[in-house]
């Protein structure tokens, strides 16, 4: 029998095969390796930004500082963060108004409607700004204040607003705003100041730092009564996007005895209106307070925020301040006061008559307040009050309203029955009261009453 044998197969123990596989992955890296220089110029490999995934927080780095922030936190005045949220947001009117053409002015209207229509219309056929203030020249409507100004966007529309400054023969001074409002100009507004003479245009900035120009003006006026009796009035408006028309932003008009000025008195960024108090009065206002008041802006308008005012020059204004204190029942202020005016050397008389009877009213002050007080100086007081007048006769009206006071109020303590003795003696002499009062238009007013309240 032939046996058939199967071909022999050679096994490969693990001390072989080990060897062979290190020899197969080192090929295998060598093929893999890159080509050094084809890789040079390969743009590099994007990182794909993350979608937002609902449910998932993609956490980010932010500036710390993006701009002003609207809580105040980076002001000096925290009020213009109000401002500062309601910033407009300019519409542009891409019909714009009529541009520059050939027009002409007519002659002068009589009125100061005519005015106004006549040049609106000018605007409205073409004309310019620069040939219109040239016309209105020729119209002598401009005297020395007067002015033409199309330089400043108020509304946000895209078109310089034109603001004129002029006096009409019959309304007198006049400040107009035309705008430019669907391809042709309108009022916008109109401040008639009367007078003579054409408002002033102080400035034209943003005054509040909200981002929107403002326009300060005032004029200068006389009263058709007293010639002498004459004051700057001074207004400031801006264009407001809520009620779309031009609204004031001043708490009431300014008067003063000289023009208003501007200045960032606090640094921060906000400009004030500062009047300087520069008169001392005359015999029909009486002695007044120089000084300065400052208008500061509060977020919604222009307010008095500090008066400033100078030393007192006069006896009679230490006097009223005093009365001032006494009346709301600061007493401890009323008499420090009253004993300055008595002993201040540098203070002036107002009247030439007053040193006949200003001291003594000042001692009769003196004693209500230390009666109402319980002072010690009660007594001291009174008897200073009444050694200069033996003669009681002779005496002013407020030695004798000081004696029937003391008088009363020994007998009854009591400063309601005092003060009852004394309105007996000012119904008899009404000169208690007109003494105290003439002291001119604009010092306190008084009456029986204010004189012993009690």
């Amino acid at each position: 029998m032939i046996q058939k044998l199967a071909p022999k197969t050679q096994h490969m123990g693990p001390k072989t095969l080990f060897p062979a596989f290190l020899l197969l992955f080192g090929l295998l890296l060598v093929a893999c390796q890159p080509d050094a220089s084809s890789t040079q110029n390969l743009p590099p490999t994007l990182i794909p930004f993350p979608t937002v995934t609902p449910g998932r927080l993609i956490h980010g780095i932010l500036p710390t500082s993006v701009g002003i922030p609207l809580n105040g936190s980076g002001l000096a005045n925290p009020a213009t963060a109000v401002a500062l949220a309601n910033q407009p947001t300019p519409t542009p009117d891409y019909r714009t108004c009529p541009g520059s053409s050939s027009a002409t002015l007519p002659e002068r209207p009589a009125s100061g409607r005519g005015i106004q229509e006549a040049i609106t219309s000018y605007l409205n056929s073409g004309g310019s700004s620069l040939t219109l203030s040239e016309g209105l020249q020729n119209w002598a409507i401009f005297g020395d204040s007067g002015q033409v100004r199309a330089d400043v966007d108020f509304t946000g529309e895209g078109t310089a607003d034109v603001v004129l400054s002029y006096a009409a023969p019959d309304e007198g001074g006049s400040l107009l705003i035309l705008g430019c409002v669907a391809g042709q100009y309108q009022s916008l507004y109109q401040s008639i100041t009367g007078g003579t003479a054409p408002p002033q245009i102080v400035q034209i900035t943003d005054m509040n730092f909200d981002g929107r120009p403002d326009i300060l003006f005032d004029t200068f006026s006389c009263s058709a009564d007293d010639p002498q009796n004459c004051s700057y009035r001074t207004q400031l408006i801006t264009w407001s996007t809520v009620v779309g028309r031009f609204v004031s932003i001043l708490n009431g008009v300014i008067s003063s005895d000289t023009p208003p000025t501007l200045s960032d008195v606090d640094n921060d960024n906000v400009q004030e209106i500062v009047v300087r108090l520069t008169d001392d009065g005359d015999a029909a206002s009486g002695p007044l307070r120089t000084g300065v008041n400052i208008y500061d802006w509060n977020g919604t308008n222009y307010t008095l925020s500090i008066v400033q005012l100078d030393p007192p020059a006069f006896q009679i204004q230490v006097v009223h301040e005093a009365d001032k204190a006494f009346a709301r029942q600061d007493m401890d202020t009323a008499i420090s006061l009253y004993q300055q005016a008595l002993t201040n050397p540098a203070l002036r008389i107002w009247r030439n008559d007053e040193v006949n009877y200003l001291k003594p009213y000042i001692y009769y002050r003196l004693v209500l307040a230390f009666a109402y007080t319980d002072n010690k100086n009660l007594l001291t007081a009174y008897q200073e009050a009444i050694t200069p007048y033996p003669d009681a006769n002779l005496a002013p009206v407020y030695v004798s309203m000081t004696n029937s006071f003391w008088n009363g109020f020994q007998v009854t303590n009591n400063l309601h029955s005092a003060c009852l003795e004394v309105q007996a003696i000012i119904a008899q002499r009404p000169e208690a009261v007109g003494l105290i009062n003439g002291y001119g238009s604009r010092s306190p007013v008084y009456t029986a009453q204010d004189l012993c309240p009690f």
